[in-house]
């Protein structure tokens, strides 16, 4: 392959990563190296070695998530996925997710409790999660939204790590459903993000919310600027959901995307200083899906 072309030049910016995205990258190009075996067993072992024994990371909610969602991609053996899954599980019920309580304005909206259920309290509802940054660069700086996409974060997690059937899990992915009227508006009441972010669970559910995952896909076609990015929305955001969704009329709206994409490579393969490996394997993804 050569590194004259987009896809060559990422593949040549994750030829020596020795990190979980340059891990799952050599994967996706069948270029694994000889030591990722090691690699991968380095890596599993570096993030339960952060593990404390009730399953928690010592930082809190969102690195415990983060954790999860990285040994499901390294594929970890179930007994190192089990306790952290367990832990972040633990969650729903718990004070402080994002649906607590109704008011006025929110419960038009079905933002409310009344409508959503099964979301994941990142926190107590008196402590501040925001700014909360998503491992793909996006920041989240309003509180609500921070609770909402930590939360989808951890449904993401938890779907990958086998639990999608539990009760609580089906109850968030249907409590997507309810917000489809006010994220076709593509507003500020409920930021567009966030459709992307439920999008990017949505996506690893099998198809029992195929329908609800096709109008997303759908709505987030529809406002794409002439450009293939999306207004009031991250470009890479938008990217990771979008390429996790393995159904029709996709296709279409990442090729849209892709001068803008490719506008935005470095000579070294990578796509900016923000979320580097994150980002280059979400462009590389897109590039693969494009090809």
């Amino acid at each position: 392959m050569t590194t004259a072309t987009p896809l060559g030049r990422v593949a040549g910016y994750f030829a020596r990563r020795t990190t979980r995205q340059g891990w799952l990258a050599r994967a996706l190009l069948g270029q694994r190296e000889p030591g990722d075996l090691v690699l991968r067993g380095h890596l599993i072992a570096a993030i339960s070695g952060s593990i404390r024994p009730d399953g928690s990371c010592r930082s809190g909610a969102g690195p415990t998530i983060w954790a999860l969602k990285e040994l499901v991609d390294l594929e970890a053996p179930e007994a190192m996925v089990a306790r952290p899954c367990g832990w972040v599980m633990a969650l729903q019920g718990k004070p402080g997710a994002f649906p607590d309580g109704c008011t006025a304005a929110r419960h038009p909206h079905r933002v409310c409790e009344h409508f959503l259920s099964g979301f994941f309290p990142p926190a107590p509802p008196n402590q501040r999660v925001a700014p909360a940054t998503m491992p793909n660069g996006k920041v989240y700086r309003a509180e609500s939204q921070a609770r909402f996409a930590l939360s989808c974060l951890a449904l993401e997690a938890t779907v990958g790590a086998g639990r999608v059937h539990e009760a609580g899990i089906a109850r968030h992915l249907d409590s997507f459903e309810h917000l489809l009227g006010e994220w076709a508006l593509w507003s500020d009441q409920l930021a567009p993000d966030l459709a992307l972010a439920a999008l990017n669970a949505l996506a690893a559910a099998p198809d029992r919310w195929g329908p609800t995952v096709d109008r997303l896909v759908s709505l987030v076609a529809r406002h794409q600027l002439p450009d293939g990015t999306w207004p009031r929305a991250d470009f890479f955001n938008a990217l990771e959901a979008l390429v996790k969704v393995r159904r029709a009329g996709v296709e279409p709206v990442l090729t849209r995307a892709l001068p803008a994409l490719l506008q935005r490579q470095r000579d070294d393969g990578s796509f900016g200083a923000v979320a580097p490996d994150e980002r280059a394997l979400i462009a590389l993804r897109v590039l693969l899906r494009c090809g």
